[in-house]
């Protein structure tokens, strides 16, 4: 059964698949509305304090939409901020993006 589930995840991949992933760091927060995390291109441009909730990945047929994927799986976990890590880049037929996920709100160790 694993081997046919990461069968079909690795064809999904290389079919230009939309999806990604969240790996927290043990700090939670309530989850918030896609559409209030802000992207912000990098910790140095941050201009406000923030608390890091975790990493944030996405993969899709386009940059934009692999960002998308990213700030879905943030915003589930409460964060208001999608820190890339690295710019958007492509690896095979899709787009990969990795970037912090973090919130200047409340949150819980």
């Amino acid at each position: 059964m694993i081997v046919l589930s990461l069968s079909l995840a690795l064809t999904s991949a290389c079919a230009g698949g939309i999806g990604g992933s969240f790996r927290g760091n043990g700090t939670s927060a309530k989850p918030v509305p896609v559409a209030k995390v802000k992207t912000v291109a990098s910790k140095d441009a941050m201009a406000t304090g923030y608390v890091e909730l975790g990493i944030a990945k996405g993969f899709a047929p386009t940059a934009q939409q692999a960002v998308d994927q990213a700030k879905i799986h943030c915003a589930q976990h409460g964060g208001t901020y999608l820190i890339m890590n690295v710019e958007p880049f492509q690896s095979g037929s899709n787009f990969q993006v990795d970037a912090t996920c973090a919130t200047d709100g409340p949150a819980k160790k």
